[in-house]
């Protein structure tokens, strides 16, 4: 896959569960939350969707060859890099063990506990101890706050 690919594919992985608008090379339109995409083919499905002619559709599964642009309604609230150095500052961790994946908007800290906007991913007190963090820091990003 190439750089380009991939950083398109980045960039829609951050957007997965939010509200979008698909442009087509038709004209038409639909919105509605974005479920998954194919990153070779740019496929694109969209769940509770609704057509530019006012159809309500459960979901929709575009080519992606007839994609023209895709418009973000929605801005994501979980921003990897400051979640990563609010749990550095927070924990006291040392900076090698807490590692951003800026493509998939995600915190890896010592190679077991994942964080992505979608929640952490971890078992044990010390994964507890980073959601409560995480649950801090979504509360306050919803509030308009750092």
């Amino acid at each position: 896959m190439s750089y380009g690919i991939r950083s398109v594919a980045g960039e829609l992985t951050k957007l997965i569960d939010k509200k979008v608008i698909v442009r087509l090379v038709d004209g038409k339109s639909y919105s509605g939350k974005l479920i998954s995409f194919d990153p070779t083919s740019l496929h694109i499905v969209l769940g509770d969707a609704e057509s530019s002619d006012g159809l309500r559709l459960h979901r929709v599964i575009i080519s992606g060859s007839r994609v023209s642009e895709l418009l973000v309604q929605e801005q994501p609230i979980f921003n990897a890099e400051e979640f990563a150095s609010l749990v550095i500052s927070k924990l006291g961790l040392r900076p090698d063990v807490v590692k951003v994946l800026s493509d998939t908007n995600s915190v890896i800290i010592y190679d077991r506990i994942k964080v992505t906007e979608a929640g952490v991913e971890g078992t044990g007190s010390f994964a507890q101890r980073i959601y409560e963090i995480y649950t801090e820091y979504i509360e306050s990003k919803k509030r308009g706050g750092r």
